[in-house]
């Protein structure tokens, strides 16, 4: 049996926090100069709509958006180019079958990510993994988040900062750092407010695994 999976395909969050995320990418082969002037003209029809992430070399084809209705423009324009190749999006299901439908084209596969399974006690919280599950790769790790947050609420470093910072972790640059600067923020005051607290480390040290955060009452905290 054939399995296929998506590092674009796994972020968490509400549908409110989830509509200014968008993500596209096609992944050709590396072939002979008609294939990679498909590409070029892809990433020249992607730029053209303004990602997020187009101040940095492309590495990859793939594009974040932090608006539909920029993200819908490109998908449009991509269609009517006919240049052959599979283009993925990342987002709302709902809503990007909606972005297909209103284009003239259809929703060709659909892959859902079914969550954390095990010993789902161990995970930081919510506001955590909204944050680091925008990096596929889990590069931006919730300790880092975590430091981050400690500093912006101390105002050593901007919010802005920080998720630029927290960005650069993220090889693919699939990381929606303009998403996690309203993460970020409701973060901090969640941590302000008392909400939202690092557990203390224990006798195991730093790296022991009872060194996570938690919320106050109680829920995500380790056994």
């Amino acid at each position: 049996m054939e399995r296929t999976v998506t590092h674009s395909n796994h972020r968490q969050g509400t549908r409110e926090n989830l509509k200014n995320d968008w993500v596209m990418l096609s992944l050709p082969y590396r072939g002979p100069p008609v294939i990679m002037e498909k590409v070029e003209k892809y990433n020249e029809i992607c730029r053209r709509h303004h990602p997020i992430n187009s101040d940095r070399p492309r590495g990859w084809y793939i594009w974040v958006f932090d608006d539909r209705d920029k993200m819908e423009a490109a998908l449009k324009e991509l269609a009517e180019a006919e240049l052959g190749l599979s283009v993925v999006v990342s987002g709302l299901f709902d809503e990007v079958a909606e972005c297909c439908r209103r284009i003239g084209t259809r929703v060709h596969t659909v892959n859902h990510s079914l969550g954390f399974w095990g010993r789902t006690e161990k995970l930081p919280p919510r506001e955590i993994l909204e944050i680091t599950t925008m990096c596929g790769h889990a590069l931006v790790a919730p300790s880092l988040v975590w430091h981050f947050a400690e500093r912006i609420r101390r105002e050593h470093v901007s919010v802005a900062a920080a998720c630029q910072e927290m960005r650069k972790m993220c090889i693919c640059d699939i990381f929606n750092h303009v998403r996690a600067e309203e993460l970020m923020g409701q973060l901090v005051n969640a941590i302000q407010e008392g909400r939202l607290a690092p557990l203390q480390p224990s006798r195991g040290g730093a790296g022991h695994p009872r060194n996570l955060m938690t919320n106050l009452s109680g829920e995500g905290a380790a056994p």
